[in-house]
């Protein structure tokens, strides 16, 4: 027969295991609870771009031909659109319109990245600055080309360039 301190050792030793149940059950409420949410999370959650097939840009690169730049600019907006957690970012859209310039674009675009403009991470900026000197273009090339054919080897000195280029 057991003894009066074996039977309250007994009892002390079910009440503790008791507790311990209480707290294991809790503990098991919290993690189905989130779990629950953590469930809702990747059930709402955007695509992550490893989940999307590869979308190529349609082979649309802009060479600074300025009837070109609108249908360019859609086509990188509709990219974003698609894509919108890579190009969360006014950089990262800069930076992709960049990288699909050719030709006289990436020549323009080219001292932007080399000086670090502010105007790379300002995505609204850097579109009023690639529309404005594209609307002039062909007249800022003539200008280019007489004003170094009447000067010579002093084009710089040209006043319609120096207007130019401020």
């Amino acid at each position: 027969m057991a003894t009066a301190k074996q039977v309250q050792e007994l009892v002390a030793a079910v009440q503790s295991l008791n507790l311990e149940v209480r707290n294991l059950n809790q503990e098991v409420q919290n993690l189905k609870v989130e779990n629950n949410v953590l469930r809702q999370l990747v059930a709402n959650r955007e695509p992550h771009s490893s989940d999307l097939p590869s979308m190529p840009l349609s082979s649309v690169k802009f060479d600074g031909t300025p009837k070109l730049l609108q249908e360019f600019i859609k086509a990188c907006n509709v990219h974003f659109a698609f894509r919108p957690t890579t190009f969360s970012t006014d950089l990262s859209k800069v930076g992709f319109v960049i990288s699909n310039m050719t030709g006289n674009a990436l020549a323009w675009a080219n001292p932007l990245v080399t000086t670090d403009d502010p105007v790379l991470r300002d995505w609204e900026a850097f579109l009023t600055k690639l529309k404005r000197p594209l609307k002039g273009q062909k007249l800022n090339s003539w200008l280019v080309k007489n004003c170094w054919r009447f000067t010579e080897d002093r084009w710089a000195s040209c006043p319609i360039l120096q207007s130019l280029s401020n």
